[in-house]
């Protein structure tokens, strides 16, 4: 009976775990390191504690085991950020269609036949590329040679419809190097998309800071402070892209590497400027579009990814039919595809 009760009582402590978390995300859990860091951990770990709670608990009280397999499907569901779609939106007489793709390629020349490939089976109108310098001089220049084609550092835009008024942008940041975005216009017939390809800072030199302290946990403060650094120079960022998209008065399509999972502030900074995520709208499962080059090394037969980090975002004249993640064959980034639909004013 001793065992029953203590049982409970921990099932309900990690009850309050997953319940805080939940608040956590919804708030925007990165506004201090611990916050963060869970964010880029696989959100499936928090799985562990209720399976065991569930077998030790259907081993001393069966009535109650309905408890842990109840936290479980909370971490399945809001944790791990699940989404369902079912209906498909079906465009009415007038609308606007658009396949978007984009996809943070790390651009290689030996890649350019995946990269091809992928592009070739999702058949998108639109492409945005990131980390993908000097891509265009070699076949996939070649296979973009018909479409309007914008590019300039990392970015490229590809569209099979006319583009217009390219823009770059500065973004804020303090390391070593300057960081831009683009913008244009896309011409949908007589309406006009603004279209933003965004590349964020990445969090990676943070993480693998933290990752150090395993063997220093003296440093593990410091490595903290550097990770909400790093979480603050994206926010900046996203405000600048905020700043920005207040000028705009048609639609909008926002798409790229954010660096940043649908809970954090950054996407939370993009949702107050009108815009809305895709996958969100429209996509089905999780939609995790990194992680799964990270273990190649040590498990190479784990190809799984657990961050949604690249997005597409639209303003509120759209709406997303079907969205989702591309295969992990070509980039250590899946790509993102979205059918969209633009009712016309």
């Amino acid at each position: 009976m001793k065992a029953a009760v203590l049982l409970r009582v921990l099932t309900g402590f990690y009850g309050l775990t997953l319940g805080a978390i939940t608040i956590l995300n919804w708030k925007g859990p990165d506004f201090f390191w611990l916050g963060a860091l869970n964010l880029y951990l696989p959100q499936v770990f928090w799985m562990v504690p209720g399976i065991i709670l569930a077998m030790l608990t259907f081993k001393t009280d069966r009535s109650w085991t309905w408890l842990p397999l109840l936290c479980i499907l909370w971490v399945l569901g809001p944790i791990m950020g699940f989404c369902w779609s079912p209906d498909q939106p079906e465009p009415t007489p007038g609308s606007l269609t658009l396949r978007v793709m984009t996809w943070n390629t790390k651009y290689k020349p030996q890649k350019s036949p995946l990269l091809m490939d992928e592009i070739s089976r999702c058949k998108p109108d639109v492409v945005l590329f990131q980390d993908a310098s000097g891509s265009m001089r070699g076949p996939l220049g070649k296979y973009f040679k018909t479409w309007n084609v914008y590019t300039s550092d990392q970015y490229v835009i590809a569209s099979r419809y006319p583009l217009s008024h390219l823009e770059i942008h500065e973004l804020p940041f303090s390391g070593r190097w300057k960081q831009h975005f683009l913008c244009c216009r896309l011409s949908l017939g007589s309406t006009v998309v603004s279209l933003y390809n965004i590349h964020f800072v990445t969090p990676r030199q943070s993480l693998n800071a933290i990752k150090a302290t395993r063997r220093r946990l003296g440093d593990l403060p410091e490595a903290g402070s550097t990770l909400e650094s790093n979480v603050k120079s994206r926010i900046a960022q996203a405000d600048a892209v905020r700043e920005q998209l207040r000028d705009e008065s048609g639609p909008v399509i926002l798409a790229g590497d954010l660096n940043a999972p649908d809970q954090s502030r950054v996407c939370a900074t993009l949702r107050e400027a009108g815009l809305h995520d895709a996958f969100a709208e429209g996509g089905n499962g999780y939609g995790y579009t990194y992680g799964h080059f990270l273990l190649k090394d040590r498990y190479p037969w784990l190809r799984v990814s657990w961050m949604r980090i690249d997005h597409i975002m639209v303003s509120s004249g759209f709406t997303t039919r079907r969205c989702w993640a591309g295969t992990g064959k070509a980039s250590d980034h899946r790509p993102v595809i979205a059918d969209l639909i633009l009712k016309r004013p």
